[in-house]
C-alpha cells in the first residue's frame, strides 16, 4: 500500500504554473498518470503545457478540449493528454481508449473525476484553485516519496 501525502504550493503567476508542470514532468520515471483538477480558467492546460513541453521539447502544446485527446511523442516519451470536460457519461470512457494509454504511455488527464474509479492508485493528482488575480494554489496528492522530489 502506498503512503499518500499532500503538498501545497503557491503559484504567484503563469510562469510558476508552467514551472510546476516542468517539475512534475521529472517524475515520469516513477509515475505515469497525472490528473489535473480545478475550475474553468485555473490553469490546468497551462500546467499540462509546461509538463509536456519540458518532457518532449515540443513548444506548441494545444488544449485537447474538443478532440478530448492529443498525443505527443519525442524519443522515448509518448504522452496522452486528455481533457474529459465534455465527457458526460461514464460509459463513454471506453470510446477514448484510456485503458490502453494507462498501460503504455504517460497520461495527463484534465477533468479526471469521471474516470477516477478506473485509475490506478499510483497516480499524482494536482488540484488548482484561484487565490486572487493570477495567483493560485496547487494541492498535489500522491505517493509521499514522489512528492518529496518536487
Amino acid at each position: 500500500m502506498l503512503k499518500k501525502s499532500q503538498k501545497l504550493i503557491n503559484l504567484d503567476n503563469i510562469k510558476d504554473t508552467i514551472k510546476l508542470g516542468k517539475e512534475l514532468s521529472k517524475l515520469v520515471n516513477f509515475c505515469n498518470i497525472f490528473c489535473i483538477k480545478g475550475q474553468l480558467g485555473t490553469g490546468k492546460t497551462t500546467l499540462a503545457r509546461g509538463f509536456i513541453s519540458n518532457l518532449t521539447g515540443i513548444k506548441n502544446v494545444l488544449s485537447p478540449t474538443f478532440p478530448m485527446l492529443l498525443t505527443y511523442e519525442k524519443g522515448k516519451h509518448y504522452v496522452c493528454h486528455y481533457d474529459l470536460y465534455r465527457l458526460k457519461k461514464h460509459d463513454d470512457v471506453w470510446n477514448i481508449n484510456i485503458e490502453d494509454s494507462l498501460n503504455s504511455a504517460i497520461v495527463i488527464i484534465e477533468w479526471p473525476e469521471i474516470v477516477e474509479n478506473i485509475l490506478p492508485e499510483n497516480r499524482i493528482t494536482i488540484t488548482l484553485r484561484d487565490k486572487d488575480n493570477n495567483s493560485r494554489t496547487a494541492t498535489i496528492e500522491g505517493n509521499e516519496k514522489l512528492l518529496n522530489l518536487i
